[in-house]
């Protein structure tokens, strides 16, 4: 992978954080001002488990509209299809794991020869620009 397909990852990222982190915390305030729940989710529910929760329902759905605008995909490094619903699996527990500390997710993709983060290490996939899947 180029360096620019692992720059582009960073906005893809932060496009994604935004529209999984809005969604459920938009539920959130419609479930308190229903009276569904009496307060707001605590900061370490949200981060360790409805902000991965929400991101393994959004990549398993194929949403992935950061990537999408930065043409780019996630793909199973070994054969280069859609990865399966395990490797989706591998890849959001990781993150759950870490998510306070995404930062350090970031480093690998830039340094490593192939711009894998933690989780694509872990979950065996690879993100590569849309239009090809070349190594």
């Amino acid at each position: 992978m180029e360096m620019k397909t692992a720059l582009l990852r960073i906005p893809a990222f932060i496009i994604d954080l935004v529209l999984v982190a809005g969604v459920i915390m938009l539920g959130n305030k419609i479930a308190v001002d229903a009276g569904l729940v009496t307060g707001f989710m605590p900061v370490e529910a949200l981060m360790l488990l409805a902000i991965p929760l929400g991101f393994f329902v959004y990549w398993l759905a194929g949403i992935h509209l950061g990537k999408r605008l930065f043409g780019l995909k996630v793909i199973d490094a070994n054969t280069g299809q859609s990865p399966s619903g395990f490797q989706w699996f591998r890849r959001c527990l990781l993150f759950s794991l870490v998510v306070s500390l995404n930062v350090f997710l970031i480093i690998p993709v830039l340094v490593s020869r192939e711009q894998k983060g933690f989780h694509d290490m872990v979950a065996g996939t690879r993100v590569v620009c849309a239009g090809g899947t070349r190594r």
